[in-house]
């Protein structure tokens, strides 16, 4: 059975359990990254110049890759505590308020519009 949101329970279980995986990918994400981003040694008779420089710059995308890590694991976990929350409308958009399609879900299962508000943000 649907709701009047156009998204079946099951379907709405099945993106929370996408949300979960996705969590726990990102959680381990996080801590494997953490080697990458020491620090680079600078001592020049352990490594030449362009060694250097390409652990540095391997580093920095590291770092990068962190970060973003880190917020789309906050999105996700606000999205996950709005599961179940009768305030929350969980599957819609927080723009319109219309379903997200279910494919979009299933391919982001974070995602909080639908893709025409998505595309207007951009």
């Amino acid at each position: 059975m649907t709701d009047p949101d156009g998204h079946s329970p099951e379907d709405l279980a099945g993106v929370h359990a996408d949300l979960l995986a996705l969590r726990q990918r990102l959680e381990g994400l996080l801590e494997d990254a953490s080697g990458a981003t020491a620090t680079v040694e600078l001592d020049q008779s352990t490594q030449g110049r362009l060694s250097r420089m390409d652990a540095m710059q391997r580093q920095e995308m590291a770092k990068a890759e962190r970060r973003r890590a880190g917020l789309r694991l906050e999105r996700v976990e606000a999205v996950i505590a709005s599961y179940g929350d009768p305030e929350v409308d969980f599957g819609c958009c927080r723009d319109c308020g219309e379903p997200i399609l279910l494919a979009r879900l299933k391919a982001l299962p974070d995602a909080l519009f639908c893709v025409p508000c998505a595309e207007e943000r951009e």
